[in-house]
């Protein structure tokens, strides 16, 4: 869904520019308003002007959108601009900037119109034909694997996710940000921090089914050694984002479309397919990559025999994984910190874990910590934070006691 903030003219919107760095980063669906200071002295400064900067020019290049709306007439119009471009493509910030005169006078509306009369509403239907040839690869492969990204996410597809996996006993890999899309206990999760596990098994499978990630820095973007070189190996590429089919790796079959409603319909294709694949070997090639896997997470754990004082930052993960339930939501923040945390604390239900993991923000978790509190108040919520991170915003235990968010 949208996320919605304001900011004042000048320096409020200068304090905000790290937030639009970081979400748009992260991929977040956000609209951010902003004041300027009025018509007859900015756009461009008439020189001097209090409290200004080009707040549109300087947005611009973060953003997926910036502009502004020098006239009431113009507010709707480019809101619908805004939120046509919020919701085009991968997720990420608009902007819309309205001068002081203009949001501090009297207008009147003549109403607005609902979203399916101005921009798409419903998920992108993928290509049946390119469905049918993915399940067609999908069941004749040796050995498939899944990557998955925060795409998952943003479409709720975990049950489908899991589905697949199960069905075509394919082991999945997730991006950072797609962590905790599978469950880390299953036999058929190949979890990040296991870098050679991983690495073996992206060079052993000869399919790979990427959906909703870029295959981006942390994913080696799909390329050698890491990966299978592109002709011992191919790639079906999911994504809502046209421009990120095949752009760090070349795609046997690209395929536009959601993540939730292409699983959909690639389980009805493969549940209606009768032979074809050859479970067994498929299960004694992922038994043994699984050896990997199990000598990757030992060593890790080398770590946990270490009982001195001061501890080791290990096992706060562990001992918070062992003291929270699943279904409780951790928060990461911090630089090395959020390294421990990720390695040390296992994910095993979906959509538990945030952080700000394409961008490594210093001073996030404690507000998104509060955020995720008013989302599932039902839920314990618990950040573990260190690294100067908590400096940068201490004033929110303020904010958590008013709130009684009991974080």
């Amino acid at each position: 869904k949208l996320g919605v903030c304001i900011a004042s003219n000048g320096p409020g919107v200068a304090n905000i520019l790290p937030g639009v760095a970081c979400e748009n980063a992260e991929g977040n669906r956000i609209l951010l308003i902003t004041s300027s200071r009025r018509n007859a002295i900015t756009y461009p400064d008439r020189g001097g002007a209090y409290q200004y900067f080009n707040q549109v020019g300087v947005i611009k290049p973060m953003a997926k959108w910036s502009g502004c709306a020098d006239s009431f007439a113009r507010v709707p119009e480019l809101l619908r601009r805004a939120l046509r471009m919020c919701w085009k493509g991968r997720p990420g910030v608009v902007h819309l900037d309205v001068p002081e005169n203009v949001m501090n006078g009297k207008h009147k509306l003549e109403g607005f119109p609902p979203p399916r009369n101005y921009r798409l509403t419903e998920p992108i239907q993928p290509s049946p034909v390119l469905v049918d040839r993915a399940a067609h690869l999908l069941a004749s492969a040796k050995l498939p694997m899944i990557h998955v990204g925060s795409g998952i996410i943003h479409s709720g597809a975990y049950d489908e996710l899991m589905r697949l996996a199960e069905l075509l006993h394919a082991p999945v890999t997730t991006s950072w940000s797609g962590r905790g899309v599978f469950p880390e206990t299953s036999e058929l999760a190949w979890p990040m921090v296991l870098i050679k596990a991983v690495n073996a098994l992206r060079n052993a499978a000869d399919l790979v089914l990427c959906i909703g990630s870029r295959l981006g820095e942390t994913d080696w973007w799909g390329k050698a050694p890491n990966w299978a070189p592109p002709g011992q190996q191919k790639l079906i590429q999911v994504d809502i984002d046209e421009d990120i089919l095949g752009m760090n790796r070349p795609a046997e079959l690209p395929i536009l479309g959601d993540a939730k409603v292409f699983l959909q319909l690639l389980l009805q294709k493969l549940e209606g397919m009768t032979g074809g694949m050859n479970k067994q070997e498929r299960r004694a090639k992922v038994a043994a990559l699984a050896k990997e896997k199990d000598k990757g997470r030992a060593k890790l754990d080398e770590n946990l025999t270490d009982r001195t004082a001061p501890f080791k930052s290990a096992h706060v993960g562990v001992i918070c994984r062992q003291f929270f339930d699943d279904e409780d939501i951790v928060v990461f923040d911090g630089g090395n910190t959020a390294v421990w945390g990720n390695f040390y604390h296992q994910i095993n239900a979906p959509n538990t874990q945030l952080s700000t993991p394409h961008f490594g923000h210093l001073g996030a978790g404690i507000g998104q910590a509060l955020g995720a509190a008013v989302a599932k108040p039902g839920k314990k919520v618990y950040c573990i934070i260190g690294d100067g991170a908590m400096g940068f915003h201490p004033q929110e235990i303020e904010t958590a006691v008013r709130n009684k968010l009991n974080v």
